[in-house]
């Protein structure tokens, strides 16, 4: 018996088998969408592996290896010891007893290790209770100035700084080594430190290369040197050969006073002319503390004059360094800071260590003859200063 078909159910039969079909068809999209995903997947996660591996390789050969400061003192060229002496080194409690030796390495260290050093030792020593960064100072080496205080951290440690470094700034940030500095370091460069926390002069005594012995020590390496001057009012700190210098120079000096070496302004000149005249003496500075501390430790004018200040005074005479002298000594005020604390010994030899600084100076300097005020000034300029000292007279 056949059955009979119904159109309505082939219709429906139909429907059902498109709907089938359509599903396995999306099935089979999705499959392989999924299956091209999965593929993409795996491409890029292999280019990401092979991208990170060429990273690794381009920084290798890019990056320098970090190198400690240990490895770079290893080098022979490296390797070279700074000594410097340390003298007339004042805090604001008083001079120091001694006098110091500092050794820098060359290829580590610059200007600012100095100073840093020695306000360690300063501490040490109880000279000061001020930090190095407490006042503005100036430090000088090899003629020429650095300074500091101009420039200021953002923030303590921090590393960065209110304003590049100049030519002249000397800090933390920005220490002189002494590998950067505009001249090769050599033996006798000589330098000074001035500010309201302490002042101290220093010089270069030896460039070596690193020993055995000294590769065990730790740098800064300081060492105290015994003070060898003695207590009493004699020539002993001077040799032969420095004496006959300053006599010399004495000469040298008297001569010059004596003659017409130096201008002054003409009077009732309409051109604000210059005539030669006789040079003035120089302000009286340092020479004030020796005669100080000698004075109060009861020595006798002439005695001091005879052992000490002629050789370290060169350019005045003895009757102006006698009239200075019983000046100072009726100003109370002033006398009674030289020395203070220390004993009529501890006076005399002070004094005795600065007589001798103040004559190395002396040393180095010879009378010169000046020149004319307006010796380099052009004719714009020669007029502006005649102007302004005209006016400026007028005014009184």
């Amino acid at each position: 018996m056949v059955t009979p078909v119904d159109d309505n159910d082939t219709a429906a039969a139909a429907a059902v088998g498109a709907v089938s079909s359509n599903a396995a068809a999306a099935a089979a999209a999705v499959a392989v969408e999924a299956t091209s995903c999965a593929r993409a997947a795996v491409a890029t996660a292999a280019t990401a592996t092979i991208t990170a591996g060429a990273a690794t390789v381009a920084s290798d050969a890019v990056v320098p290896a970090a190198v400690s400061n240990e490895d770079a003192t290893d080098d022979s060229t490296n390797n070279k010891v700074c000594r410097f002496l340390i003298t007339n080194l004042q805090g604001g409690r008083g001079y120091a007893k001694n006098d110091f030796r500092i050794d820098l390495l060359q290829s580590k260290h610059g200007l600012y290790d100095i100073a840093e050093t020695v306000f360690d030792i300063m501490d040490k020593e109880k000279l000061t209770n001020d930090m190095i960064y407490s006042h503005l100072w100036d430090m000088t080496f090899n003629k020429k100035v650095y300074k500091n205080g101009w420039r200021r951290q953002t923030m303590p440690d921090s590393g960065e700084w209110t304003q590049p470094a100049s030519e002249t700034d000397i800090d933390e940030g920005e220490p002189r080594l002494f590998s950067g500095l505009n001249t090769p370091l050599e033996k006798g460069q000589k330098g000074k430190f001035g500010g309201e926390s302490a002042s101290f002069e220093y010089v270069l005594e030896s460039i070596t290369d690193m020993s055995a012995a000294q590769k065990d020590k730790t740098y800064p390496h300081v060492s105290k040197v015994a003070n060898q001057i003695s207590t009493k009012v004699e020539d002993d700190w001077l040799t032969p050969s420095q004496k006959s210098q300053c006599i010399k120079l004495q000469e040298m000096w008297g001569k010059f006073y004596s003659g017409n070496n130096s201008w002054k302004r003409a009077k009732r000149s309409p051109d604000r002319a210059f005539t030669r005249a006789k040079p003035s003496a120089p302000q009286w500075g340092d020479e004030l503390q020796i005669m100080g501390l000698l004075i109060n430790a009861d020595c006798k004018f002439k005695k001091c004059w005879t052992n000490i200040m002629q050789y370290a005074f060169v350019d005045r005479t003895e009757s102006a360094c006698s009239m200075r002298w019983y000046q100072l000594k009726k100003e109370d005020y002033r006398l009674k800071w030289y020395g203070k604390g220390k004993s009529a010994a501890e006076k005399i030899s002070l004094a005795k260590r600065l007589a001798k600084s103040t004559m190395k100076v002396q040393l180095e300097r010879k009378p010169k003859r000046e020149r004319h005020p307006y010796a380099n000034a052009d004719e714009a300029v020669l007029r502006e200063y005649a102007e302004r000292d005209l006016a400026y007279e007028n005014g009184y």
